[in-house]
């Protein structure tokens, strides 16, 4: 196969005569797959600090009004742009200035995205510019280069590939749920169902695959197969037949016609205490009783209590009633299985499901 090296574009003289979409996904995707990201949206914001040591920073347009003692107005001129640009200094180090006063998340990420893609790309070792305004370019380069960034940042944020796999669990896709997944505009969204529609109609290609997916496997298959309580807000698997938080048996699941419902209850997903515990459930951590700090076999040695979590409704061997039983998770108050209590609860190592609820406050994706 080709390398990527031998793939990039000669440096031209006068102008970028077409854009190479084709090298720019290839590039979108070798980002994301040694990125490390896993989970989805892509955070391009910490994607961005990672290449701070090839010379890259970040740089608000209110802080560096501040620093350069300049108005917005004045900063925009200097950028040439509304939302963001690259400049490249004289040290050859890059400075990625963004509208920080923007206030559509969408529209941020992309614009980060976007000025990640010159960069990449390397289009100002192209063009042999500091910025890549309309007034330093003909109007054809400065358009291709356009392009190519813009490619850039929609495969970077919506990879096709994992855009497939949602599409292969539901055997149908639309912009709002492309939207909500990849937290893009719904400018982009429809654009990449557009593409997807030229593609079913164009090629035999069904699905697009690339390696980057081995490291999303695990979230897709949670966020597509999982499903969250309505009466807690605990994420349950989809196996679950009761809710192991409080016993609820209502859930709300995450097919397609819910899945826009479904992930705005995810956003608000409750974290609840839990306890350290090993494979077999038996508690790893101090004893909530008695503090004592390692508690071991059955029963802690200060206090007596019970220390493996597990159901309460334990099958009688004589009688073959009862839950199968296992061991339980150390914040599990109710089996999954059956619903009855779990050891932990009835004896009081967890406390009732509705005290210390805490929000989850995970960093927002850009």
């Amino acid at each position: 196969m080709e390398s990527l090296t031998r793939m990039i574009p000669k440096i031209f003289d006068e102008e970028y005569k077409k854009a190479n979409f084709a090298y720019a996904q290839d590039l979108a995707y070798e980002v994301v797959n040694k990125s490390g990201s896993s989970t989805l949206p892509i955070n391009i914001k910490k994607l961005l600090k990672s290449y701070k040591k090839n010379g890259l920073h970040v740089v608000k347009y209110t802080s560096f009004s501040k620093r350069r003692h300049l108005s917005m107005r004045e900063v925009v001129y200097f950028t040439g742009s509304e939302d963001g640009c690259l400049w490249k200094r004289s040290d050859d180090t890059y400075i990625l200035l963004y509208n920080d006063t923007k206030t559509y998340r969408p529209t941020v990420r992309f614009t980060l995205a976007h000025e990640l893609g010159h960069f990449i790309l390397k289009h100002h070792n192209k063009t042999n510019r500091e910025i890549l305004a309309r007034g330093g370019l003909s109007k054809s380069t400065h358009s291709h280069l356009e392009m190519e960034a813009n490619y850039f940042a929609k495969r970077i944020l919506a990879p096709i590939p994992l855009v497939d796999i949602y599409t292969e669990k539901w055997e149908q896709i639309d912009d709002e749920k492309i939207t909500k997944i990849f937290d893009v505009s719904v400018t982009v969204s429809k654009s990449i169902v557009k593409s997807l529609i030229s593609r079913h109609k164009n090629t035999n290609i069904v699905l697009e695959s690339h390696e980057m997916v081995k490291n999303f496997k695990d979230f897709i298959n949670e966020e597509l197969n999982n499903k969250i309580c309505k009466n807690c807000s605990c994420l349950c698997s989809e196996k679950n037949k009761f809710c192991s938080i409080c016993g609820s048996h209502d859930f709300f699941d995450s097919d397609y016609n819910n899945f826009l419902t479904y992930k705005e209850m995810v956003n608000n997903k409750m974290n609840y205490d839990t306890l350290k515990v090993d494979k077999e459930g038996r508690l790893s951590c101090p004893c909530p009783i008695c503090g004592n700090k390692n508690p071991v076999n059955k029963y802690c040695s200060v206090c007596g209590i019970f220390i493996i979590n597990e159901c309460t409704n334990i099958e009688d061997p004589f009688s073959g009633g009862g839950c199968e039983g296992g061991s339980l998770n150390g914040g599990d108050r109710y089996c999954s299985k059956c619903g009855s209590v779990s050891t932990f609860y009835k004896f009081g190592l967890l406390n009732d499901w509705n005290l210390h609820i805490e929000i989850s406050d995970e960093d927002l994706p850009f």
